[in-house]
């Protein structure tokens, strides 16, 4: 169905499940699925943190290209990601192989940021009504929520070989429903005058006369939060890589799968959630209430020898990280910086590829470690996050 003639109604759903597809289980189907790979092919924690790292390699790489001007964000480079990511899941069970395992799960993450990139572009542009975006946003968690909820009802009776070919079963019909997500086949390329205009007012380059306090100021403060965002992004990934993994001895292998899913359902909602508390209390208010949870949980999990407390910080880890990406992304565009939520992905996702090699390198065998260098991480995140705040003097 062309774009044209779509049901308006159905358009936040079409970036929710791509978005579903390429976070949930392009990115995240690894996470519930690990404990069963790890059982069935004797690998010690070292090997899962090596593929999880370059996947995020991968997202980076995905994000840079677009942010970089390599590639435009249009209709062309989303479908063929949307495809690229489910052939990706399927191609994950061919063999487990380590090289190919790191090669493919590398590609995933290319693609997972192309996906990712191609849809929060266009939310503003596509959202006829304020919740629209959160909807949008929200695919993220259906994404985690399905990628759980597979693990858990098939995990039983299916190989980990089976899972992955289930996942891009699913995979394949969201993005068929996604395919539709209103993009422009070309993204329209500035005028000469708004070329003038933009070199005119960009302050972000190398100035030819000295620049104001004001700009000095702001150019510190998005420097202090951009610190803090890798901060968090490194953070909030042990906690989302490794959390299925300390469940395993608790719940089972496969019943593991279930606080990934309670993850999902918190992320879902999260959204709109956040929206709401920030636009009762203040941005920055909901941004500190918010990392405080994210902390809270970490630290929780150090502790998750039973049930009701893994349940506990896999509902605290969905309902927060989604929450803080907008925010401090909200923030870093009062601060009128210009592409001040790419060059803060940037950060985020370099970030995310040194949580998981920290890991690796030195606390793979010791999660519960790694869960309390998480809380660390993040309460730094939310330290400098606050300092950039009050440097920018950002609107409370």
């Amino acid at each position: 169905m062309p774009e044209s003639i779509a049901r308006p109604s159905l358009t936040p759903v079409r970036g929710a499940l791509g978005l579903s597809v390429a976070m949930g289980m392009g990115r995240f189907f690894y996470t519930p699925a690990l404990p069963l790979m790890v059982a069935a092919l004797h690998w010690g924690s070292a090997p899962g943190a090596w593929i999880a790292t370059l996947n995020y390699v991968g997202y980076f790489i995905g994000t840079l290209v677009i942010a970089q001007g390599w590639a435009e964000p249009n209709r062309f480079v989303y479908r063929l990601s949307l495809i690229v990511s489910t052939l990706g899941l399927a191609a994950v069970a061919l063999t487990p192989n380590l090289i190919w395992q790191g090669g493919i799960r590398t590609i995933a993450g290319i693609a997972s940021g192309l996906i990712f990139v191609c849809v929060t572009q266009r939310i503003p542009a596509n959202s006829r009504k304020p919740r629209d975006g959160g909807i949008s946003y929200g695919g993220v968690g259906f994404g985690i929520l399905v990628s759980g909820a597979i693990v858990l009802a098939a995990g039983s009776f299916a190989d980990w070989r089976q899972l992955w070919l289930i996942c891009a079963a699913v995979s394949a019909i969201f993005s068929i429903i996604a395919w539709t997500w209103p993009i422009p086949a070309r993204v329209p390329q500035p005028t000469t005058a708004e070329k003038v205009a933009a070199t005119e007012t960009n302050t972000d380059h190398s100035p030819t006369e000295e620049a104001t306090p004001f700009e000095a100021n702001r150019r510190r403060a998005m420097a202090i939060l951009s610190t803090g965002y890798f901060f968090q992004g490194g953070g909030y990934i042990i906690i989302g890589t490794y959390l299925v993994v300390l469940a395993g001895p608790v719940f089972g292998d496969t019943a593991a799968a279930s606080t990934w899913l309670i993850a999902g359902i918190a992320t879902a909602a999260a959204p709109l959630t956040w929206s709401a508390v920030a636009a009762r209390i203040g941005t920055v208010k909901a941004l500190t209430a918010c990392y405080c949870l994210q902390v809270f949980g970490a630290l929780l999990a150090v502790y998750g020898s039973t049930p009701a407390v893994l349940i506990i910080a896999a509902a605290l880890f969905g309902f927060t990280f989604i929450g803080v990406v907008m925010m401090t992304i909200g923030v870093g565009t009062q601060l009128g910086v210009a592409n001040a939520s790419a060059k803060l992905t940037s950060w985020y996702s370099i970030g995310q590829i040194v949580g998981p090699a920290i890991v690796a390198a030195a606390l793979s065998e010791h999660i519960a470690a790694a869960f309390i260098a998480s809380a660390i991480a993040l309460a730094i995140a939310m330290a400098l996050t606050l300092v950039g705040v009050l440097t920018g003097n950002v609107e409370r």
